[in-house]
């Protein structure tokens, strides 16, 4: 180490106007997307460690504050969510509302997320779940309380069509039997 010799060399200040270099080139990509925050990614997080404050729970529990239409229920944390799957039906919208009050009233749920997370209306699409793992959108196909949405893909879309098929069946032996 000793004889050695540093030389240290300062660099000259860069003088070039990137923004007139880059109007020179012959294509220009501009991203027509924004990037507009559609969650707050600290609301979500899919069991992301990075965060030192981030939950260790593999599940986020939630409890729902308002429903506003068998579709689209609002969580404690003012996410808006839409469940996967469900079409109002409109003859017994009242009786679907009503159900969801009963099944959720006091309750802790969470959610999971399907390929496609936001629909053409820019709502959070989810499966909902209770505490005990007790499938939401599944409860209110089963009940005939709702329709399936045939026109969006989802996983669960042959299941609840089954589960809709089953349900309207058993409706039709009822009226049958009076």
């Amino acid at each position: 180490m000793s004889g050695t010799t540093y030389n240290f060399i300062k660099q000259k200040g860069i003088e070039t106007d990137f923004e007139k270099e880059i109007q020179k080139l012959p294509y220009i990509f501009k991203d027509p997307h924004t990037l507009d925050k559609k969650i707050d990614i600290k609301k979500l997080q899919f069991g992301s460690r990075i965060d030192k404050n981030s939950s260790t729970q593999r599940e986020e529990f939630y409890t729902v504050k308002e429903i506003i239409s068998p579709e689209k229920v609002r969580l404690n944390n003012d996410l808006t969510i839409k469940l996967i799957g469900i079409k109002e039906d409109p003859i017994i919208n009242g009786d679907a509302t009503n159900f969801l009050k009963e099944k959720t009233k006091g309750k802790r749920v969470f959610i999971r997320y399907d390929e496609v997370k936001h629909d053409k209306e820019n709502n959070l699409l989810c499966y909902l779940y209770l505490e005990n793992k007790t499938f939401i959108n599944a409860h209110l196909i089963k009940n005939g309380l709702v329709q399936v949405d045939s026109k969006t893909e989802f996983k669960y879309k042959d299941k609840f069509q089954q589960l809709f098929n089953q349900a309207h069946f058993i409706n039709e032996d009822n009226k049958n039997f009076k």
